[in-house]
């Protein structure tokens, strides 16, 4: 009988949590999902709002709108000013712009989490690793990043640096100059070895991190993820849907996943647990390992955990929020460097100055110790100077620039999808009945007038200097939502991710494209298609 010990950071005793039920989807959700699959009507049935016109031979929006979303979308605006309804991925959707996207993301009766279910059954892909917390408003996953990762991004920061780079050094190394740079014909699995190393010592500690099982699961399980969330953008049959639905309501496919966690964990666990109970005999403090898999030991009762499968369940929820959507952002900006390579050299220069102005304030501290014949400690310790710390990438201000300008010209023109739970009558008096879908014009907040000059333009600097880092959500910036549902991991994944762009441009003076015909189209590509063109490295020094 598989246990989990748990207890709090001061506990005397440990409690243990046995296995009760098998690993799969409740009956609760499974009739859920049935009710789900007859709700989302489409279009508003308020008559005012009108429908876009289709061209000569065209039966959906898609085919124009693939041809260029903002030339489409900047017709539609014109034509029919901030609300009207498209067949878009050959679904009827009514699109919100402007202003009253606020009144979207604001509003609770409003559901992203029910408009994504109702395209891509996700809700059952992610119940198939869970056995708790399966109601469909279910904050839990939201309140571990909260309450675990974000607080402890300094403390974290160093360990995801090590793990980069190290990876970083190990996926591409050097790429001498003399030998044309290095070809590396797909970016994202570079990218997907280094970010899923870097979580993985996050979640689950440096030495669960070191078991090539793991490693691959996290990999694997954003892949199975990515190819969920693709077909459900694209996908022209309901049928299709329902029966992938099915497959992974019978076949629960990710349990396999979730065993792999739970094979690398236990051990592990156990020998915590029983350095923790020698530590609790000899009357010293335990020194509790600092990882996310350990946090949530401590707080089973907390987030109603029913056993370390369901913790397990929980982490691979969390690896899904960063490993996909981090590895995806990330070669994206890499293919951005490759496009705008006059940038990077400002880039490098900033991380220098930057680099340089810490290291003088920690000779500052220096000679503060030594006047007072005090010890160096961690924030005066020469040999960490020049290290990537949290509050070093802070600085970078350029990065942090260029990354939001990544994430405001790459966003799909029309995503966010919301459904509506109830009738909702907007402030422009247009009312959005219940059921009906609606979608976010993305053109209309990222590139409206509070973009500043030229918003059809990529402008690197176009944030530095305002108060727009790359973590501000807000109706002028959506890739994270808005609102009370913003996305809580953010900051961990803006801060990997800048890491990331630090480090390129730090080892790597250029970055060409394999193939420059290809590159609009990859500088476009929709979250989870691979790029089809390679990357050449080409190191600085």
């Amino acid at each position: 009988m598989l246990t989990l010990l748990s207890g709090s950071s001061n506990m005397a005793s440990t409690d243990a949590i046995k296995v009760a039920v098998p690993l799969g989807l409740g009956l609760a959700s499974a009739a859920y999902l049935t009710i789900k699959l007859a709700v989302g009507n489409g279009f508003s049935i308020d008559k005012s709002i009108p429908m876009v016109s289709l061209r000569p031979g065209d039966t959906t929006h898609d085919k124009e709108y693939n041809e260029d979303p903002d030339a489409f979308l900047r017709r539609c605006e014109e034509e029919y000013g901030p609300v009207f309804n498209v067949y878009y991925t050959s679904k009827p959707y009514t699109v919100i712009s402007g202003p009253l996207i606020r009144e979207v993301f604001m509003n609770e009766d409003f559901s992203a989490i029910d408009a994504i279910e109702d395209l891509t059954g996700m809700r059952t892909f992610l119940n198939s690793m869970v056995k708790s917390n399966l109601d469909i408003d279910s904050r839990t996953v939201h309140d571990i990043v909260r309450d675990n990762i974000s607080p402890n991004l300094p403390f974290f920061t160093p360990r995801i640096v090590k793990e980069l780079e190290k990876n970083l050094e190990k996926q591409l190394g050097v790429c001498p100059a003399e030998e044309g740079g290095k070809l590396v014909e797909k970016p994202m699995s570079v990218l997907q070895e280094m970010v899923a190393n870097a979580m993985a010592n996050v979640f689950v500690g440096s030495e669960i991190a070191q078991s090539r099982k793991v490693i691959d699961t996290f990999i694997t399980l954003a892949a199975d993820f990515g190819a969920l969330l693709s077909s459900g953008v694209h996908r022209t049959s309901s049928w299709r849907t329902f029966l992938k639905r099915t497959e992974i309501n019978v076949f629960h496919p990710l349990q396999t996943h979730v065993r792999v966690l739970v094979e690398a964990t236990t051990p592990v666990i156990l020998e915590r647990r029983r350095q923790e109970a020698e530590a609790i005999e000899r009357g010293i403090e335990y020194q509790r390992p600092d990882d996310i898999l350990q946090r949530l030991l401590d707080n089973v009762d907390k987030y109603h955990f029913v056993d370390l499968e369901d913790v397990c369940g929980h982490l691979l929820i969390l690896v899904l929020a960063s490993v996909h959507t981090t590895t995806d952002t990330s070669t994206n900006l890499l293919y951005y460097m490759a496009a705008y390579p006059e940038y990077l050299d400002k880039l490098y220069e900033e991380q220098q100055q930057v680099l340089d102005a810490v290291q003088q304030e920690r000779e500052l501290l220096r000679q503060e110790c030594l006047r007072k014949g005090e010890p160096f400690d961690a924030d005066t310790d020469p040999s960490h100077d020049r290290d990537l710390s949290a509050a070093a990438i802070k600085r970078m201000v350029c990065m942090d620039s260029f990354v939001r300008e990544v994430f405001r010209s790459r966003t799909e023109r029309l995503s966010l999808m919301h459904l509506a739970r109830k009738s909702v009558r907007l402030s422009s008096g247009i009312l959005i009945s219940k059921g009906s879908n609606v979608i976010i014009n993305m053109r209309s907040a990222h590139q409206g007038p509070d973009q500043g000059e030229d918003v059809t333009e990529f402008r690197p600097w176009r944030f530095v200097g305002k108060s727009k880092a790359a973590t501000k959500v807000g109706v002028d910036f959506l890739p994270f939502g808005m609102g009370r549902h913003a996305c809580p991991g953010r900051f961990l994944a803006m801060q990997e991710l800048k890491t990331i762009g630090v480090m390129m441009v730090s080892k790597y003076s250029k970055i060409d494209v394999q193939d420059s015909t290809k590159l609009k189209k990859t500088l476009r590509s929709r979250m989870g298609e691979p790029a089809d063109t390679g990357l050449i490295f080409t190191s600085r020094f």
